[in-house]
């Protein structure tokens, strides 16, 4: 990607990120219908599997509350292919547990018509399902640039904008899976060189297992832009392949904390230690958050905060960290 390119897609998402769908947007437009969305839900019989799994899970009188809600509603078909894939017989054989989170996972507390993902195009929302440590929320990535709006790169609404008396439905033709850390980096286009970087530009080390796996862990994710500032220092370096694998191994593992250190997690120069080894330093001032690295640059800053996996927790950076080469 041409850096002015990577420049724009960097700029568009912090400036987006500022004004991240979460429970204080509740901007859904349109005329209300005198039904919730639990009975518009009952009322259409494509989504059945749906209304039987909000009783199983006792979700049927949230979802009958105030809201404003946004839900994601899967249809009978799709849920058809999650229990065939899960090997389950029917919805009852899902955990209820992980049937709770997993419908919560496609409920937005606040009321996001189609227009309003247009706008933003790409960026992330926050759902109602439980993150992996005490009182974080699991966020979803959608991509509105397309003939339809997708979520997580994996489900497609196929009827939008149903409006009820307490949010707004949109139907999805796929169940929405836990995120991990890899589904936001794979599918997010500011983080194209990242998700190379950990794939085929390392073969020796598993990023992909590592970062899907069970974590938690902490990646603080380059923006396409922290690329191409690292590539411009070097002539023989045109794409990511061309660094050294053992180099750009340790640089990605710099990348990388054990844990789920939110931004309300990290104090003025608190620090955390990278799977790499070295440690990393934060700043605080004026709200912003910025890093110094193994090598001991200071001009790092956390530009999007907290995008919050099932199995960790991303921070978009504006430059690549580099350890300490001395060593």
């Amino acid at each position: 990607m041409k850096k002015h390119q990577s420049l724009k897609h960097f700029l568009i998402l912090t400036l987006l990120a500022l004004t991240v769908l979460s429970c204080n947007n509740d901007d859904g437009g349109g005329s209300q219908s005198g039904e919730n969305i639990v009975e518009i839900a009952m009322a259409n019989p494509n989504l059945s599997t749906l209304v039987e799994a909000l009783e199983i899970t006792d979700l049927v009188t949230a979802l009958e509350g105030p809201g404003p809600f946004t839900v994601l509603a899967p249809t009978n078909t799709a849920f058809d292919l999650f229990l065939a894939t899960g090997n389950f017989a029917s919805i009852n054989d899902v955990p209820v547990d992980v049937l709770e989170q997993l419908l919560l996972n496609h409920v937005i507390g606040s009321e996001i018509n189609t227009a309003n993902f247009q706008t933003l195009a790409r960026n992330y929302a926050e759902t109602l399902a439980d993150g992996p440590t005490d009182g974080t929320k699991l966020s979803l990535y959608f991509d509105a640039t397309g003939a339809a709006i997708e979520f997580n790169g994996a489900s497609n609404v196929v009827d939008g904008d149903v409006l009820a008396s307490n949010g707004i439905i949109h139907t999805v033709d796929t169940v929405i899976d836990f995120p991990t850390l890899m589904t936001f980096i794979t599918n997010d286009i500011n983080f194209e060189q990242l998700t190379i970087a950990l794939t085929t530009a390392t073969p020796g080390t598993d990023f992909a297992a590592l970062l899907s796996g069970t974590g938690p862990f902490t990646v603080f994710a380059p923006a396409e832009i922290a690329f191409d500032e690292l590539l411009a220092t070097n002539p023989d370096w045109n794409t990511v392949d061309d660094i050294d694998e053992d180099l750009l191994t340790a640089v990605l593992q710099h990348h990388i904390s054990n844990g789920n250190l939110r931004s309300e997690d990290i104090t003025d120069q608190s620090t955390a230690t990278t799977l790499e080894g070295d440690d990393i330093t934060f700043a605080l001032s004026l709200g912003i958050i910025t890093i110094t690295d193994g090598s001991g640059n200071t001009d790092i800053e956390i530009a999007v905060a907290d995008i919050q996996a099932a199995n960790g927790v991303m921070h978009l950076i504006t430059k690549v960290m580099i350890p300490d080469t001395t060593n």
